[in-house]
């Protein structure tokens, strides 16, 4: 049986705009491309253009024979029912266009563990392929749920990596503190010193950095803290000493946790005063998100945050995730109750058994010592 056309789908088209190169996101069906007039940064309204698209130009097959179902139709369908709904709808529509680039054409019958192994050697990384496989087995299961399938594949998904063990110390923390706030490291070993930079532009991740070590929280979920109440990001609440990772009515994937954290009082200070900086007081409404550049939300602050790490001369390796991983080690390390200290980081007490808790100075002290 010849394979099924993949369905339509999103396509990165570079072209020529006088003398420079502009790209675009086109819609590809088949052998005709369709413009969404959306330039390469706005992924979210491409995504939406496509399901507008689909919505009133193709139907997927809605069940039937798992050999004649392809997995294009079904990512299809889950695009449409389920992507809106879920705790990160732009990262799900992203995952499901690489994942259509791939099994698009294929059956759903043909999913089997040499399939799986190939998609992780296609995507380059074992994690980033367990994610995305992931995602594929969850629309399979919705297809037949709502639908129907005569077989339900079994997905072969990579092993989980190991915990991250990337930390920083408490002097490289203040020397990327520093670094963030214009500094930069010259020289090495005794030698070193640090020299001030007037023209940098990354003293807003001072914000990011101090949130991050002082609470754990994730840094898209940092970026998307603001000062009030809202639908679209969490929000300090000073006055109770509270940050509410969550925005209000937000639905949260089980694996990624956003429980309320108590803000310690050093970190307190600093978003008192950063709140009186950004314009805030009884009577005024000043800037809207804690971490802002210019008064704008920052989105993708890996350039800087990168500029910052070789400023303060630290591995390569730190990433601004490195920050929660870093407050998880030093809970550990001040002997932190684990129940307490899994809770503030939103991960079950396993999680933080697993990922943490030998960095515990008394861990496994009575066992070690018994006889």
């Amino acid at each position: 049986m010849p394979r099924a056309r993949k369905p339509p789908r999103l396509w990165l088209r570079t072209e020529k705009d006088g003398d420079k190169q502009r790209s675009t996101w086109v819609i590809l069906d088949g052998t005709t491309h369709h413009r969404t007039g959306c330039l390469a940064h706005q992924v979210a309204e491409a995504g939406q253009a496509l399901n507008d698209y689909l919505a009133s130009k193709y139907e997927a097959p809605k069940g039937g024979r798992a050999s004649e179902i392809t997995l294009g139709a079904v990512l299809t369908v889950y695009l449409d029912e389920k992507s809106a709904a879920s705790a990160r709808p732009k990262e799900t529509q992203q995952t499901i266009g690489r994942l259509n680039d791939f099994f698009g054409d294929k059956t759903v019958s043909e999913v089997k563990g040499k399939l799986c192994r190939e998609f992780e050697t296609h995507r380059g990384t074992r994690s980033g392929a367990r994610r995305d496989l992931e995602v594929m087995r969850a629309a399979v299961r919705h297809y037949h749920k709502e639908y129907g399938l005569d077989v339900v594949p079994a997905f072969t998904l990579p092993d989980k990596g190991t915990p991250r063990e990337v930390y920083l110390t408490r002097s490289q923390a203040a020397e990327l503190l520093w670094a963030a706030l214009g500094w930069e490291k010259q020289g090495t070993g005794d030698n070193a010193y640090w020299l001030r930079r007037r023209d940098q532009k990354r003293a807003h991740l001072a914000r990011l950095i101090l949130i991050g070590l002082y609470t754990g929280t994730r840094p898209g979920a940092i970026l998307s803290l603001q000062w009030i109440r809202n639908t679209t990001g969490g929000w300090a609440d000073l006055d109770r000493g509270v940050i509410f990772r969550r925005a209000e009515g937000e639905r949260v994937a089980h694996n990624k946790r956003k429980p309320p954290v108590k803000i310690a009082r050093r970190l307190i200070a600093h978003l008192k005063r950063w709140r009186r900086l950004d314009g805030w007081s009884d009577e005024k409404v000043g800037l809207r998100y804690i971490v802002n550049y210019l008064g704008s939300q920052v989105t993708k602050p890996n350039k800087a945050f990168r500029s910052a790490i070789a400023a303060a001369q630290l591995p390569t390796t730190v990433t601004p995730h490195v920050l929660r991983h870093t407050r998880g080690t030093w809970l550990a390390q001040a002997n932190v109750p684990p129940n307490e200290a899994a809770a503030s980081l939103g991960l079950t007490a396993e999680e933080y058994e697993r990922t943490y808790l030998h960095n515990d100075p008394d861990f496994q002290k009575s066992a070690a010592d018994a006889y």
